[in-house]
Parts: structure tokens; C-alpha cells; sequence
């Protein structure tokens, strides 16, 4: 039996390492070389077997070494800037691979103005972000995408409301008087300064920096171009993609007002004898009785806190992208909620856009594109102005639970917050549609010669209706309050096109030449009043305002044709040259002043492509960029040039009447503002383009800026708008792309962008050197506060220095900046609101299957307006910012001592305590995002699965404590911080 059993284990011991033998024969080691182009070995090459784990990288002499291979597997060569190769593996033990140039990365195109360009053939300041870029984090509006990522791109959020837009420049500002924000075109349609179409709709965003890229738009192109290229469909089958995401908005920080206890003891210190710094008793401070009740017992409201919660917002966008041969379509929806901070702040938004492409003939193709959009906001005033004033030795509301109109004893100016909160207490609305479409056809009516037409169409409708109950804040305990705006706008562009292209030999040049007609129309209507009969009606009923009822209207319509050109000319793919010529003719000028030209010329050298350099084995890319050129900004509104009236009441006999009166002198002279930029740039690839960037220096300047020229009055005017300024702006932009490491299963990638610009006035109205009124300063920012510089606060020490200036201990301390010995006008300072540098740095990770960011954006250098110092109450009249004052016991340099004879603006020098250093660094966004593998996506029939989560704004580094210097001194709407989740699918 023993014998048997022996018999049977040697068996299947035998049998086993049979198998396990079959099983080796059946793998093997596969090993080999990896080369580029040129035979040299390349180190850092991905070579993996697909769907495993298993694979390796190649060493310093190009080679590689896998075990465990079937002869069924198939090898993935990877590396970045050359075309990833899948190689079946067979019966073969060693590979000698050579890489493939990715002509995709060599020659990736960028759309420029009326046309697309090589990016290596670029010779003007153009900065492009891709689709990939525009979704990696979750947004609703695309240009918040841009932030840090563009050298030269200034933008900005200065308000935590639900649809609050964004603030933006290109390399500063021009104009004095006019809007200094980019001109956004959506698939080369005008699509004004906002964008608000989906981001998952994009297919890339070009940024025109300078003027050479700008001039082939004329008066529009001043201030930089946004160009918006949105997706189109791709042949093949239909493609669906959602991406959604949901988040929670959070005060990412705001600064705290004094509670009751903390608000006490300032009236307490704004009473005290300033002489012998004795107290007054409580009950001569607190001289309402419930007052005094209400401190001994320690009430205290907080008003905010019963105002505000977290808000929530949700988008969802759904594409369907395919096509055949002849047919592409790219099909989406999205919506977009947003619920802010307070009751009645929201925000909806809903899109729906079409792109079609059908080719009739082999040389006629035509296609649209149309997006619908529909929005409904609810919004209100200030919500926290009050909040920040009322004194909190209140109760807000009744023992019935109602509010009570004036809760502070003794403070019947200080209506209570939450008087808003009540339901029909106020209702400000604002629904609008918008229809924007364009129509194409491209003929090539040679191979060398093509034709396009395009049609844009831009329809807006905008209601607003506002009302408020005689309860409301706004209505004041008096009169309701009611009123509807209409808005009708719209817009018309017709574009054509031809273009010849041509190359012979070594000469590369493309010639194009156009035409564009604009249409614009604006029509506006308002009525309004107060007392209406009935509230429930809101707004829907304004004819029985019974008080103020006024009715207003307006038209305005503007015509510009254009006529442009430009030739690319390239030879021996390195010497590069562009020039082109925009005139342009516009309805809102005078005869003699309608016609402006716009010229340009930009050079170009790809230095790498000269034989002294080819050479250089770590030099991918090194070109050297100079451009000059002209735009211009159409600053003026329709029929400025033209005298126009205004209308007034009077009385006449006993009776109310109306009539018209001269509001604005007529100057047939005004013209455009006109901007002149040099820019010289280098742009540089190094180790494959695992390092590359670009470095821009230029100078602008402007002139013809419009400006108000004050004249006698005896002309009936006080004065006349005319162009008689000038300024100028000077400025770096640098952009650094690198791939750090890239390995099988880890990769990092860090982005960093850096801007410097320093505007100047040159010029002012009538040869002044400053305009306090405007504070507008020769030599100076367009932005400046003008003020004196505080250093400090008197001590007890000081007194008798400061008697000299009629001042005493606790009072504020002024810079004698000219040194003279006395406090004058002329020891007042300039504080530049602009930033000196502003940068952003990105990082991403990808480990396995896993990715994760993260993105720091900073503005160095500015000064900002606080908002909360100004809500300093040393009266005590009022509740105060939660400051560290003077007393005789605190001798603080911050904040002056309290004194109730005088409230924050009859301070001495008290607007000297509002300006503080806005530098700021933050953490803008932190992504953690998890791709399902490919092996799990072919189980549940998906193409891509990626969940994420990210947070937003949620780290910020400043000098100001518990405030976000981002958005500019303002303290209305709190900025949030907030946490998303989301998930991309395709399928």
C-alpha cells in the first residue's frame, strides 16, 4: 500500500514539473536596443507588455530586458515627442527599435486670426491650451482654466456670488477711460468679454498677445485676442462623453467683527475721558436701558452667521461626437446650477449646441455651428453691509419668531439683515436666452487656392425685474420698489476669405485676403416706480407704481467693414516672415476720421535648422521671434462724436414738465485709440523637449487715449471728450514646460508661467502732469491710490510732537515724506493697485493608474482698498471691524484710540488705514483622480472611466489675516473654498 502511494505522489511530482517546464517554454526574455532617427541610443524609453504590469526601461545605452514574455504579447514603446509603437512579440528574443517622430508634436497647429499656423512657424506672441488642459480641473467657466497658465494673462475673482464673471487683461491695461478687457471670438465670431459656453465644448483657446497676431483685427485688437476653436465631429462611430461634477462651497476665509462683549467695551473706550483716561459709568455709556440689559446679560448676534450656509453647485455636460465619410456631427448639452451663500443668490445656466460638417462636393464642404443658451439669476444687494454695521447687543428676532425691523435699543437706523430673508420681502431676476451660430462653406477652387465665407448670428434677449416690499432693506420703512429692463442684442458677421498657398522648392508662402461687415444693435428699456398697490405682483405690475414712475428707452446701432490681408513667407523652413494690413471703416466716427489702418510685421529664425547648431544633440528647438505692429481699440460708443441731449424736469407753471437740455458737446475729431508693441521673443525645446518654454520682452504704447479736456464754462459745457493722452506699458512673459520623470508608472510633468508688466502715463489732458480727481498721475500705474503714508500711531511718550500737528496720543501718524516739518499735501504718496509679477506653477503626477495636481497662482506686489479696515467704528455708533486699537493700556501702531466725537471718515488721516499689501500666494487647486484600468473598462464596455476629487482654493498665503487678497478689498460676497467630485465617462 505504502508502495502504491510512493508510486502515485512520484506521479504526479513528474507530472507537475512537466508542466511547470511547458509553462517555461512557453515565456521567454526578450531583450533590445532603442535608437532615434539618427541611430544614437535614447535613455528613459518606456517599453512594456500590453496589459501587464510587466516591462522596463532603457538604460544608459538605449537597451532594455523583459522576462516572462509569450510569444503572443505585444511590446508598447513609449517616449515622450515620438509616437507610442505597439510590436508583436512572435518568436523573437531581441528587437532593435528605432522611434518615430511624432509629426503631431512637431507640427502642432494653432489657430491664429482668419487661420491656423504650424506652432513651429509662428512668429508673433501666441499662447495655446488644449482641451486636455481646459477639463483637467472641474469648472464652469473655461477661462478660469487659463489662470497661471498663460505668461501675460491677468485674471482674476473678486467675488464669491452664484455666476459671478471673472476680471481679465492681456499685458496690462491701455486705455484710461476705456474697457481694457481681451476681445473673446468663438469660432471666429465676436462673442464680446464674457465666455459662458461648456468647457467640455472646446477644443482649444489661443491667447494673441502681441500686436503682430493682433493687427489683423484692427480696432478690436488692442487689448489682445481670446480665440475660443470649439469641437467639431470625427468620422467614425458615435462617441458619448459626460462629465459631471458636484460641489461644496464653503467661506474659504473673512475677516471677524466684534462680538456684543468686544463691541461693549469699544463704546466703553470711545466714552473714556481722553484727558485723565477715566471710564465713564456703564449706564452713561450704555444710555438705553434694554441696551445696558442686553450687555449685562451678554447678548450678542452674530448677523452673518444667521445669513449665511454652504452653498452647492452641480454641472453636467454630454457630448455625442461621430460621423461618416461625408457627415461629422458634435452634439452637447450642459447645465450648470449654482446656489450661493445666502437665500435668494443663485445661479442656473443651460446650453445646447450642434456642430455639423458635411462635404458636398471634393472641393465644396460647408457646416455650422449653434449654441443656445439659457440663464436665470436670483440676486440681491450687499447682504453683508449690514450685517457688518448692526450692533450686535440685539436680539433678531421677536418671542413670536418674527424678525424685528430695528433690533438694537436705541438704533433705529440699523434695520435688521434678515429683513431680506423674509419671503416677498425682494426679488431681483434676471433670465436671458442667447442664440450664437455661424454658417461656412470652404471651396478649393485650386489646390492651391481656397475660398471661405462664414456667417455669424448673435441674438440676445435680457429681462431684469426687480422689486422690493417698503420692509426691505432697499425700501427703507417707506415705498416699495419696482422696475424691468429689457435688453435686446445683436449682432451680425459676414467674412470672406481667399487664400493661395504655394510652395516651390525651398519657398514656402501662403497669401490671404479678406473682407468682414459687423453689424450691431442694442435696445434697451426701462420702466419704474414706487408704491405699487399690490407686492405679490412683483415686478409684473409696474403700472400701479403710485410715486416716481418713469419710463426710459434707447437704440443704438454701430456698422464697421473691414478689408485685410497678410502674407506668411518661410524659406528654407527657418527664415520666417509675416506681415499684414487691417483698414478699417466704422459708423461711429465722423466723416474725415472713419477709415483707420492697421499694419504689422513679424520675423521669425529657427536657429536649430542651421548647420552650426543641428548638431547639438540636446537642442530640439531654439527660435528667435520679432514683431512689431499696430491695433486699435474702438473706445468711443455710438454717436459720441455727435452733441446729445439729455432730459430733465422743471416746473412750470405749478406744474411738473419735462424738456431737453445740451448734455454733451460734439467733436468731430475724435478718432482711435491707436497701440504700437515691439515684442522680442525666443522660444526653446532642450532633451527631446523634456524642457521647453518661451521668453517674451515688449513694449507698447498708445496714443490717441481718450480723455476729458476740461474748457470755460461759458461754452455750456464743463468739457470735451477728445484724444490727447498717451501711455505705455512694458513687460516679460516666460512660460517653462518640463517633464521631470517619466517612468513605466510614474510620470511628473511641472508647468510654471511668470509675467511682469509695468504700465505708465505719459500724457494727461492739456500737458498736466496728475489729475487727483481721477488719480491720474504722469509716470505713474493707471491705478494708483493717492494718499498719506501712516507709520504708525502717536504714544503717551510723543505728546508733546504730537500737539505740533493738533494731534494727541492714540491718533494716527503721518510720514512727513518731504521732510520739512510739517504735514502737507505734499507728503501724500502712490500706492500702484497693479501687481509687480504675477506666476503660476502646476504639477501633475501619474502613479499607475492614479493622477494627482496641484496649481499655486500668486500676484505679487499690489496694494488693495480693504474694505474691512473702512469698517473701523472707534465712535461706537455702530458695530466695528474686530481691529487691535489704541489705548492708553495697548499701545498698538495698528488702529487709533475710540473716540465717540469722531467715526471712521472724521478721523484725521483715517483713509490712510484702509490700504494694505495684496501680494498673495495659494494653493488654487489640489486633484486626486483615479483611471479605471483597461482591463476593467472592456468588463463593463466603457472607453474611459476617470473619478476625481478636488479642492479649490482652500490654502492662502498672505499678510492679511482670514481674507483672500484675490479679490481686491471688497467684503460684499465672501470668496469660497470648494470640495468637488466628479467623473468623466466615454463610451
Amino acid at each position: 500500500m505504502n508502495q502504491n502511494v510512493f508510486i502515485r505522489r512520484a506521479c504526479m511530482s513528474l507530472m507537475f514539473s512537466m508542466l511547470c517546464l511547458l509553462s517555461l517554454a512557453q515565456t521567454h526574455q526578450v531583450s533590445g536596443i532603442v535608437k532615434d532617427v539618427t541611430g544614437e541610443p535614447v535613455i528613459g524609453v518606456n517599453v512594456s507588455v500590453q496589459g501587464t504590469g510587466n516591462g522596463s526601461i532603457t538604460d544608459l545605452d538605449g537597451k532594455f530586458a523583459i522576462p516572462n514574455v509569450k510569444e503572443k504579447d505585444v511590446l508598447i514603446v513609449s517616449y515622450i515627442g515620438y509616437l507610442t509603437q505597439s510590436i508583436p512579440v512572435g518568436k523573437q528574443t531581441s528587437f532593435t527599435i528605432t522611434l518615430k517622430e511624432d509629426a503631431q508634436a512637431l507640427d502642432e497647429v494653432v489657430v491664429v486670426g482668419y487661420g491656423v499656423q504650424k506652432k513651429r512657424d509662428l512668429s508673433g506672441a501666441v499662447s495655446s491650451v488644449k482641451s486636455r488642459d481646459i477639463t483637467a480641473i472641474p469648472t464652469t467657466n473655461a477661462l478660469e482654466a487659463l489662470q497661471g497658465k498663460v505668461a501675460g494673462l491677468d485674471l482674476t475673482s473678486s467675488s464669491g456670488k452664484a455666476g459671478a464673471d471673472l476680471s481679465f487683461t492681456i499685458r496690462g491695461e491701455r486705455s484710461l477711460k476705456a474697457s481694457n478687457k481681451p476681445l473673446i471670438l468663438v469660432d471666429g465670431v465676436d462673442y464680446g468679454t464674457t465666455l459662458d459656453i461648456n468647457p467640455s465644448d472646446i477644443e482649444s483657446i489661443e491667447v494673441l498677445k502681441d500686436a503682430s497676431s493682433t493687427a489683423i483685427y484692427g480696432t478690436r485688437g488692442a487689448n489682445g485676442i481670446i480665440i475660443v476653436t470649439t469641437k467639431k465631429g470625427k468620422t467614425g462611430k458615435s462617441k458619448v462623453s459626460l462629465n459631471a461634477f458636484a460641489s461644496v462651497n464653503m467661506i474659504s476665509s473673512y475677516p471677524s467683527i466684534m462680538n456684543g462683549a468686544e463691541y461693549a467695551q469699544l463704546k466703553r473706550e470711545a466714552y473714556r475721558d481722553q484727558t485723565t483716561n477715566e471710564y465713564l459709568p456703564d449706564d452713561q455709556v450704555f444710555t438705553v436701558a434694554q441696551e445696558l440689559e442686553y450687555v449685562r446679560e451678554g447678548v450678542s448676534t452674530d448677523y452673518r452667521d444667521l445669513m449665511m450656509s454652504n452653498g452647492f453647485n452641480q454641472n453636467y455636460e454630454l457630448s455625442i461626437s461621430g460621423g461618416t465619410d461625408k457627415t461629422q456631427h458634435n452634439i452637447s448639452l450642459g447645465y450648470r446650477g449654482e446656489n450661493g451663500l445666502f437665500k435668494n443668490d443663485n445661479y442656473k445656466r443651460l446650453n445646447a449646441r450642434v456642430a455639423l460638417d458635411h462635404e458636398l462636393l471634393k472641393t465644396l464642404k460647408i457646416g455650422t455651428s449653434i449654441t443656445y443658451t439659457y440663464k436665470d439669476q436670483n440676486t440681491r444687494r450687499d447682504p453683508l453691509n449690514m450685517c457688518n454695521k448692526i450692533v450686535p447687543l440685539s436680539k433678531p428676532y421677536d418671542e413670536n419668531g418674527e424678525v424685528v425691523r430695528f433690533p438694537a435699543p436705541g438704533y433705529n437706523s440699523q434695520t435688521n439683515p434678515l429683513v431680506d430673508d423674509v419671503e416677498g420681502a425682494i426679488k431681483d431676476n434676471t433670465k436671458g436666452t442667447r442664440f450664437f451660430g455661424s454658417l461656412y462653406a470652404n471651396w478649393n477652387i485650386t489646390k492651391d487656392l481656397l475660398f471661405r465665407t462664414t456667417l455669424g448670428v448673435d441674438a440676445q434677449n435680457s429681462r431684469r425685474g426687480y422689486y422690493c416690499s417698503a420692509n426691505s432693506l432697499d425700501g427703507e420703512g417707506k415705498d416699495s420698489k419696482s422696475l424691468k429692463e429689457h435688453t435686446i442684442q445683436s449682432g451680425i458677421t459676414w467674412e470672406n476669405i481667399l487664400t493661395y498657398s504655394k510652395i516651390l522648392g525651398e519657398h514656402d508662402f501662403q497669401i490671404m485676403g479678406g473682407t468682414s461687415t459687423i453689424y450691431k444693435s442694442k435696445e434697451y428699456t426701462l420702466a419704474s416706480g414706487k408704491g405699487q398697490t399690490y407686492g405679490g405682483n412683483i415686478y409684473h405690475n409696474l403700472a400701479s407704481n403710485t410715486k416716481e414712475v418713469m419710463i426710459d428707452s434707447y437704440l443704438q446701432e454701430e456698422n464697421l467693414a473691414s478689408f485685410f490681408g497678410r502674407v506668411n513667407y518661410k524659406f528654407m523652413d527657418r527664415y520666417i516672415l509675416t506681415a499684414s494690413l487691417r483698414a478699417d471703416g466704422s459708423s461711429l466716427l465722423a466723416s474725415g476720421h472713419k477709415w483707420g489702418y492697421f499694419p504689422s510685421v513679424a520675423l521669425a529664425w529657427r536657429m536649430n535648422e542651421e548647420a552650426f547648431l543641428k548638431n547639438i544633440d540636446n537642442l530640439s528647438n531654439l527660435k528667435l521671434r520679432l514683431s512689431w505692429g499696430e491695433s486699435g481699440q474702438s473706445a468711443i460708443d455710438p454717436y459720441q462724436t455727435i452733441g446729445l441731449l439729455g432730459s430733465s424736469t422743471y416746473s412750470f407753471n405749478n406744474e411738473l414738465a419735462s424738456g431737453l437740455y445740451p448734455k454733451t458737446m460734439s467733436n468731430k475729431n475724435l478718432t482711435w485709440e491707436t497701440t504700437s508693441v515691439f515684442d522680442l521673443g525666443v522660444d526653446f525645446g532642450l532633451f527631446n523637449n523634456r524642457l521647453s518654454g518661451s521668453l517674451d520682452i515688449y513694449k507698447s504704447y498708445t496714443r490717441n487715449v481718450l480723455m476729458n479736456r476740461k474748457i470755460p464754462s461759458t461754452n455750456g459745457y464743463s468739457d470735451v471728450m477728445e484724444n490727447i493722452g498717451k501711455t505705455e506699458n512694458f513687460g516679460i512673459d516666460i512660460t517653462l514646460n518640463s517633464v521631470n520623470i517619466q517612468k513605466k508608472n510614474f510620470t511628473w510633468t511641472t508647468d510654471f508661467t511668470l509675467s511682469h508688466n509695468k504700465e505708465k502715463i505719459k500724457e494727461l489732458a492739456s500737458g498736466a502732469l496728475r489729475d487727483e480727481a481721477n488719480s491720474w498721475f504722469v509716470g505713474e500705474a493707471f491705478q494708483v491710490f493717492y494718499d498719506y503714508k501712516k507709520i504708525g500711531i502717536w504714544q503717551l511718550d510723543e505728546a508733546e510732537e504730537a500737539a505740533k500737528n493738533g494731534q494727541i496720543p492714540g491718533d494716527i501718524k503721518i510720514q512727513d515724506t518731504n521732510d520739512d516739518g510739517e504735514i502737507t499735501p505734499e507728503d501724500r504718496v502712490i500706492y500702484s493697485k497693479r501687481p509687480k509679477v504675477t506666476f503660476g506653477i502646476n504639477n501633475a503626477f501619474t502613479i499607475h493608474d492614479f493622477e494627482f495636481s496641484f496649481f499655486i497662482y500668486s500676484r505679487l506686489g499690489q496694494w488693495i482698498d480693504y474694505e474691512f479696515n473702512r469698517g473701523y467704528k472707534p465712535d461706537g455708533l455702530e458695530n466695528s471691524s474686530n481691529v487691535d486699537y489704541w489705548t492708553p493700556e495697548n499701545p498698538t501702531n495698528d488702529f487709533p484710540r475710540p473716540n465717540r466725537f469722531y467715526g471712521f471718515g472724521k478721523t484725521r488721516y483715517s483713509s490712510t488705514l484702509k490700504y494694505e499689501k495684496g501680494s498673495f500666494v495659494k494653493i488654487r487647486d489640489i486633484t486626486l483622480a483615479y483611471n479605471l484600468p483597461a482591463k476593467a473598462l472592456k468588463n463593463i464596455g466603457l472607453d474611459r472611466v476617470r473619478i476625481y476629487a478636488t479642492a479649490k482654493n482652500f490654502f492662502t498665503f498672505s499678510s492679511i489675516e482670514n481674507y483672500d487678497p484675490e479679490r481686491g478689498g471688497g467684503i460684499s460676497f465672501p470668496m469660497t473654498k470648494q470640495l468637488v467630485f466628479g467623473v468623466n465617462l466615454d463610451f
